[in-house]
């Protein structure tokens, strides 16, 4: 294809406005009809498009019927901890070669020769300050963001490999669960959505080695159309301190959060996982998804999986996710105490429960070592689309109950109930069988159906 587009006299130049400047430094774009030959000689109407940037001047041709670009995306290279290495404990970096996926991310995940695109917008704040947009970002004139990181040393010397790292995982995130059915109608996170459905301008904030706390990780999410933020800490337990953005596990819990909270209750609503049980859920719904996200074709029911295991140099939650009832002994009704009053206490209660349901699905229909194949015929796969399918479902400030239900729906309407007895086996072996109450103190049931399976500790089962 030509690289040269001929303008047809006498049409008019349009100009697209309310563009980000991030994309175009006046916010505008000029678009004028043209003709662009291809390969065969023959001629194709385009558009014509013109992009101011801070130091390039971009253009590009887009096929007026087809809808496609004659652009290519530029290469992009980022050497992190990929997706099937979760923390610096578990494996060693790689030079990760155009990871963008063509649907999720048709421009590729660089906008700017910086870490910041149309999905996530990642940079350091030292300060732990509001403002972002002028904040520290690594650059590359080529796109390959390449760093050095010495674990040796304290987390501010390797800050670039920090931010790139923070930058992959949430594009990582996005690209994704774009597939599972996050995308733009939905609410995603972009600044621009391609599809004309939906609010962009709301590209994820991600914040490297936030300075306005330590030990902790958070994520506040508007409604669709304004800029979710992430706040990545430094975790000060060892010497030197470990920097949570290396921890696969902890920025795939924050994303979550902004994925869960778009989708129940619809985009335009963040107040429906604010606190009790559905706060609970929302803390689970972050673990659990971390924890699937980890596995791979070695991992069994036997493997337990802890939460923060690098940063804290320990697990942060009471018990690491197992399906051993020793192990984990994490009922639902063991929640009926000050002890689990608080939603990240909740939280891991929600995702030992679920966890249970993964494994039943796991072990009847085999596991995936590609979560981007989307493959419903696999156990995995199939469970982190059940709960997505799931927060749709679900009604605004759900309890557990109604996760339950909304799951269960899920698989009637993808599988056509398939998978009911599994997934009941799942939730009543922690006491969320079909006999269960809102923290119930009932006496456990006995028996062996698809709805109950116990005796189950501590609550209806």
């Amino acid at each position: 294809m030509s690289d040269a587009a001929l303008n047809i006299e006498g049409d008019p130049e349009l100009l697209l406005n309310n563009v980000p400047k991030r994309f175009a430094i006046d916010g505008k774009v000029s678009a004028q009809p043209a003709l662009i030959r291809l390969d065969d000689g023959s001629l194709a109407e385009t558009w014509d498009l013109t992009v101011e940037q801070d130091d390039h001047w971009w253009n590009a041709q887009i096929d007026s019927l087809v809808d496609w670009s004659s652009n290519y995306v530029e290469p992009e290279a980022f050497r992190v901890y990929p997706w099937r290495v979760p923390d610096p404990s578990l494996g060693e970096r790689s030079l990760v070669e155009n990871p963008a996926h063509k649907i999720a991310s048709p421009q590729g995940w660089v906008s700017s020769n910086q870490t910041a695109g149309n999905n996530v917008f990642a940079q350091s704040n030292p300060d732990g300050g509001y403002g972002w947009e002028n904040n520290f970002r690594p650059s590359s004139a080529n796109r390959v963001f390449d760093y050095p990181l010495d674990l040796t040393k304290a987390p501010a010397s390797y800050i670039e490999a920090a931010v790139t790292q923070l930058f992959y995982t949430n594009n990582f995130m996005h690209d994704l669960f774009y597939l599972y059915g996050f995308d733009e109608a939905s609410g995603n996170f972009q600044d621009i959505n391609f599809s004309g459905k939906g609010r962009g301008n709301d590209a994820v904030i991600a914040n490297a080695q936030d300075g306005s706390g330590y030990n902790n990780a958070n994520f506040a999410t508007p409604p669709d159309g304004r800029h979710p933020k992430m706040r990545m800490y430094v975790w000060d337990i060892t010497n030197p301190n470990r920097d949570g953005d290396l921890e696969q596990g902890i920025v795939v819990h924050e994303y979550t959060h902004g994925i869960s909270i778009r989708l129940t209750g619809g985009p335009a609503n963040s107040n429906c996982l604010g606190w009790g049980e559905s706060g609970g859920m929302g803390e689970g719904h972050g673990d659990i998804l971390a924890t699937i996200i980890r596995l791979n074709s070695t991992s069994t029911r036997n493997d337990d999986i802890p939460m923060g295991f690098y940063s804290a140099a320990r697990g942060i939650r009471k018990y690491p996710y197992s399906t051993s009832m020793k192990t984990n002994p994490s009922t639902y009704g063991i929640m009926d105490g000050p002890a689990y009053w608080e939603v990240h206490a909740k939280g891991e209660v929600w995702a030992a429960i679920y966890y249970e349901v993964l494994w039943n699905l796991i072990d009847a229909h085999g596991f995936s070592d590609d979560v981007f194949s989307h493959d419903m015929t696999k156990g995995n796969t199939l469970a982190m689309q059940l709960l997505i399918d799931a927060f749709k479902l679900q009604p605004c400030r759900p309890n557990f109950i109604d996760t339950r239900d909304a799951i269960l729906l899920a698989d009637r309407q993808l599988t056509g109930g398939e998978n009911q007895c599994l997934i009941w086996k799942g939730f009543a072996k922690r006491g969320l069988g079909k006999n269960a109450d809102l923290i119930s103190d009932s006496p456990p049931a006995v028996g062996s159906t698809c709805w109950v399976s116990g005796p189950s500790k501590n609550g209806g089962s």
